[in-house]
């Protein structure tokens, strides 16, 4: 399915260059080696080019989206000078909204392990010199959990971002794929704050955990056929019966399985930490959301993840849940209020999700964090306003208010 799109979008692109002239493909071909197609996405009603990079005053152009056009300079901070394809028109506008023409992450529908893996082996053949995959473990269902590492391993200082630690959260996965692609892409070019990519990630490594549970997001995206053991099947049958004598849910049993949180063992993989671990069970064994297991990391999943927190040490720590549009940065019981209170106001300050007051301890990645003896600043973002799992016309909204996200943070650890 991924190979067909991009090949119909090329065929366009050709399409229309053969109905200008034959020399247009021959020059298409040469300038394509020198600077990649970009077409205009998310728009609206049109994406606005400036005269100047301050991007004020009237605009000299309006781009319906699927427009070409060429990267000149940038991007700087968030704003690209651009040429329109095929024209001599030059501006500058917002490369929030402009995506390359064979960009490797583009499924946004239902994103699924199988395309992710995809992209992981095809990114790292685009660069392989700047992405570097590890695999952490694997799960119950025998799928691997990666840990996606851009620029300088051995970086002084490290950043974490993860996403799809919940099941029916799986619009997140393919949020942080995109991320990790658009910072290799401009990892060349492209500043953040007068520092340019390639001395933020020499100096920060970005550590991406993109599917903490790719087989709960399996068993939300396509039911109990996703499984491949006949054991892991029997759990999640057993985890209905259990849901519905206890009426946690009077859905049927394919709607039920959409809903689904927790990995294929019936574990909510964010009640499956160390701090808290126990308190405030919403179930007593295991089901869709909210039973903790018998003992903390008992899943590979967290376990992969707390191997990646503790071996790296992250400063930063990026979390992507949803829904509700809003952020959690603290608890009750945090070392580390005092540090965070000025990372999260920064990054608030970007993305302006309502924050949320600081609860107890119950078990969750971000409690565990927390209370360990490395400093960090940390944010959870709940992205999206309507229930799990979203449909496409949630991304667009989530991709503008997110698609720096990475950048600020790793300027962050870098100066602080």
């Amino acid at each position: 399915m991924k190979y067909f799109k991009n090949l119909a979008l090329v065929y366009t692109l050709f399409f229309i260059l053969f109905l200008s002239s034959s020399d247009a493909i021959s020059t298409f071909a040469a300038e394509e080696i020198q600077s990649p197609i970009y077409y205009v996405r998310f728009s609206g009603q049109g994406l606005n080019v400036y005269a100047d990079y301050s991007m004020s005053g009237d605009p000299i152009a309006v781009l319906p989206d699927s427009t070409y056009v060429q990267i000149l300079l940038g991007p700087l901070d968030s704003f690209v000078k651009i040429r329109v394809y095929g024209t001599d028109l030059e501006g500058y506008t917002d490369m929030r909204y402009l995506k390359r023409l064979d960009a490797v992450v583009y499924d946004y529908d239902i994103y699924t392990y199988e395309e992710m893996n995809e992209d992981i082996l095809q990114l790292q053949a685009r660069y392989p010199e700047l992405l570097h995959v590890n695999v952490i473990g694997q799960s119950a269902d025998g799928r691997n959990l990666y840990d996606l590492i851009i620029g300088n391993p051995s970086a002084p200082k490290s950043m974490l971002v993860h996403a799809g630690i919940h099941a029916r959260e799986y619009t997140n996965p393919y949020l942080v794929m995109e991320q990790l692609e658009q910072c290799l892409d401009f990892y060349d070019r492209g500043y953040f704050h007068e520092k340019s990519y390639g001395e933020l990630f020499d100096n920060i490594a970005l550590h991406i955990v993109p599917m903490v549970n790719p087989d709960g997001i399996a068993l939300s995206q396509f039911g109990e056929s996703a499984l491949q053991s006949p054991e892991l099947i029997q759990t999640v049958q057993a985890c209905y019966a259990y849901d519905i004598a206890t009426k946690r849910t009077k859905s049927s049993y394919e709607a039920y399985l959409t809903r689904w949180k927790a990995n294929a063992r019936g574990i909510d993989l964010n009640r499956n930490f160390l701090t808290g671990f126990g308190i405030n069970v919403k179930a007593s064994q295991p089901s869709y959301a909210g039973y903790s297991g018998t003992v903390p990391f008992s899943e590979p999943e967290t376990l992969s993840l707390a191997t990646v927190t503790l071996l790296y040490h992250p400063s930063v720590i990026i979390s992507y849940h949803s829904m509700g549009e809003v952020a959690y940065w603290n608890t009750v019981e945090s070392r580390y209020t005092a540090i965070n209170t000025e990372f999260s106001n920064y990054m608030l300050s970007l993305v302006p999700y309502k924050r949320m007051g600081s609860g107890s301890a119950s078990g969750s990645y971000l409690d565990w964090i927390y209370s360990g003896d490395t400093p960090v600043c940390s944010i959870t973002f709940e992205t999206g306003n309507v229930d799990c799992p979203f449909t496409l016309a949630q991304y667009p909204k989530i991709w503008l208010q997110h698609s720096l996200v990475i950048q600020a943070a790793a300027e962050y650890a870098y100066t602080h």
